[in-house]
């Protein structure tokens, strides 16, 4: 069966690192405003629920840490690439220097 988000891995591991147990990160996120049960992060993790941008949040605000952050490394060196991108493109053409 196909995953259903990207970053399941990314919260059981961090979650782990913590030392946090699915019951103890759930009762955070919902005081951080997220309604996630025990059984709804196991889904996450395991990659059989999808993932909304209120949950991102919920996982940002509870591991604090940057949202990029939470995504795997690829996604994050592509958003690197595209930011560095956008300020070149922000800068505009630079003068030769003669």
């Amino acid at each position: 069966m196909e995953s259903l988000n990207v970053l399941g891995s990314f919260l059981a591991k961090k979650r782990h690192e913590l030392g946090w147990s699915q019951e103890f990160m759930s009762v955070r996120l919902q005081r951080e405003g997220v309604d996630v049960s025990r059984q709804m992060l196991a889904n996450m993790e395991c990659g059989r629920t999808q993932i909304t941008d209120k949950h991102l949040i919920g996982f940002q605000k509870a591991f604090r840490m940057r949202i990029i952050r939470i995504f795997p490394l690829e996604i994050q060196a592509l958003d690197e690439l595209y930011a560095r991108r956008e300020k070149d493109h922000l800068d505009g053409p630079r003068r030769r220097r003669q």
